[in-house]
């Protein structure tokens, strides 16, 4: 159920951004928040992730996202992002998607693994800024499928939680 909230807090994100208002402090503490919410409330998500399939590799994959998650949602609460810790945080989530995306079966590992493709790439493209808008555009679809596969592992992991209880 974390991670639809966290998928949640995504579009109460994009709401508040497109509304134009964040100029106004309670507006900038509502996508401060809803920065902070969507990154924490994927860490149970990571950590039963990495309960399901326990190995070494998995520990190295779910420690990178959740560090990248503990560290956006930090600079997300605390208005201190920057360029250089935008990098690393797509950089370590890049890293934890293609690792999970590995083991992850069926389509939902397919897309985990695209996923993780769009974030290296994003982290790539952050660290060489300035460019082209036109350049940087190649990273945009990260965004949008990062919000898809928070409502997916939240929908999974809802799903898998309710067949045991009926089991």
């Amino acid at each position: 159920m974390l991670a639809l909230t966290a998928g949640i807090c995504w579009l109460v994100w994009i709401g508040a951004n497109g509304l134009g208002s964040l100029d106004s402090p309670r507006s900038a503490k509502l996508v401060q928040l809803m920065i902070a919410g969507w990154n924490l409330l994927l860490i149970p998500a990571a950590i039963v992730l990495y309960e399901k399939y326990k190995t070494d590799a998995m520990r190295f994959f779910t420690a990178c996202g959740i560090v990248s998650l503990l560290f956006w949602g930090y600079g997300g609460a605390t208005g201190t992002i920057t360029p250089g810790s935008e990098v690393v945080y797509l950089l370590l989530s890049g890293v934890w998607w293609l690792g999970i995306g590995l083991r992850l079966s069926g389509y939902f590992g397919k897309f985990t693994l695209v996923l993780g493709i769009f974030s290296i790439l994003d982290a790539v493209l952050s660290f060489f800024e300035p460019m082209p808008f036109y350049i940087y555009v190649l990273a945009a679809p990260k965004l949008p499928l990062s919000i898809i596969w928070d409502f997916w592992i939240g929908l999974k992991l809802a799903y898998a939680s309710g067949s045991k209880k009926s089991a």
